[in-house]
């Protein structure tokens, strides 16, 4: 058993590692969530008392995948008006984005074709999720999951659902989006190498 441990340990050493830094926009409407889904995914805790974002804030965060290691820089920014004129100098260099709702406040979900068309115009084409947030609050929830899985179908964007409360399907909502920006940069890689 310890000639497979050790044997096992060194091959890991010796292959190649793969290393990425990404920057990641956390976007949506004041209260939807962003600052505790980024709290809940880089420090694995939940502060119930809302704080709002004054402009932007950022965390750093690291991942393996495979043989990947990333560090994730994720930007919090600001969803209120007053920050519009803002938040665009922020998305520059972004390698994927997080969109983010309120599943208890339908006004956060009318406000998603403000948000795409935002990052459309500030960002391209790049990897983007939409997030239904808040789903612990299963007696306040006013947008089904089909809803945002069918708004997310139509502009051709990844859909999930989190609850920054629980930790629910945060840290797989991150390495999703890690998985889609390397199969985007791979996909980029082999058109050029043609």
């Amino acid at each position: 058993m310890t000639q497979s441990l050790t044997n096992s340990f060194v091959s890991r050493d010796v292959r190649k590692v793969r290393q990425f830094i990404f920057k990641i926009i956390a976007v949506g409407d004041g209260t939807a969530g962003k600052t505790s889904i980024i709290r809940r995914y880089v420090h694995e805790e939940f502060d119930s008392k809302y704080i709002k974002t004054i402009g932007v804030s950022h965390a750093l965060k690291r991942l393996c995948l495979d043989d990947t290691e990333i560090t994730m820089t994720i930007w919090d920014t600001g969803g209120q008006e007053l920050f519009d004129c803002i938040r665009p100098q922020y998305y520059r260099g972004a390698h994927g984005v997080l969109i983010i709702y309120d599943v208890t406040n339908k006004e956060s979900f009318d406000h998603l074709d403000k948000w795409l068309n935002e990052l459309d115009n500030n960002c391209g084409k790049i990897p983007k999720i939409i997030i239904g947030n808040k789903i612990d609050l299963t007696d306040k929830r006013v947008i089904p999951a089909e809803a945002g899985e069918k708004y997310a179908r139509q502009n051709f964007v990844s859909y999930s659902e989190t609850s920054a409360k629980t930790g629910e399907n945060v840290f797989e909502v991150m390495e999703e989006l890690a998985k889609l920006i390397i199969s985007r940069s791979n996909k980029f890689r082999a058109a050029r190498a043609k």
